[in-house]
């Protein structure tokens, strides 16, 4: 019979920590294929807190929502993400300039005006909604003016 070799225990060169918390990223997260987050801060909550309670700790105004649920907890206000000058933020698709909203809320390579306004269907739908409200006005016009001649 063999002797059976001890089993070393492997060393990872690569440290599991979080980029965003810097807290060790959970077995099973990493398993999964997480490799920037999954510690046990990122994924604490199922709802974000409302404005007033999710304050960044250094300007203390509300830590936009998309922030929020990409892990940051502590920062992640407006201030916070500088937007670089029309020049630097340029659309790939139509060489524009991207909105500073669109920007500050992490599309950095699209959402220039001209990809907002030629979404496919964009214009019909955009249509349709303004039909709906002429219609909504005009019957509450109707209202209006049959209540006033039967009294």
């Amino acid at each position: 019979m063999t002797d059976k070799k001890a089993v070393s225990k492997r060393t990872r060169s690569r440290p599991k920590l979080c980029k965003i918390h810097g807290r060790p990223i959970r077995p099973s997260y990493w398993r999964a294929g997480h490799r920037n987050t999954g510690c046990a801060e990122c994924y604490r909550t199922t709802e974000v807190p409302p404005p007033g309670k999710r304050r960044c700790k250094t300007h203390g105004r509300p830590i936009l929502r998309s922030r929020w649920w990409s892990g940051y907890r502590n920062k992640g206000c407006e201030l916070c993400f500088k937007v670089p000058p029309p020049s630097k933020r340029l659309c790939r698709k139509h060489g524009r300039p991207i909105s500073p909203s669109t920007w500050r809320n992490g599309r950095h390579s699209s959402g220039c005006s001209m990809c907002h306004n030629s979404r496919p269907g964009y214009r019909e739908a955009k249509a349709r909604y303004n039909q709906r409200v002429r219609q909504a006005a005009s019957r509450q016009k109707k209202r209006v003016a049959r209540r006033k001649a039967k009294s």
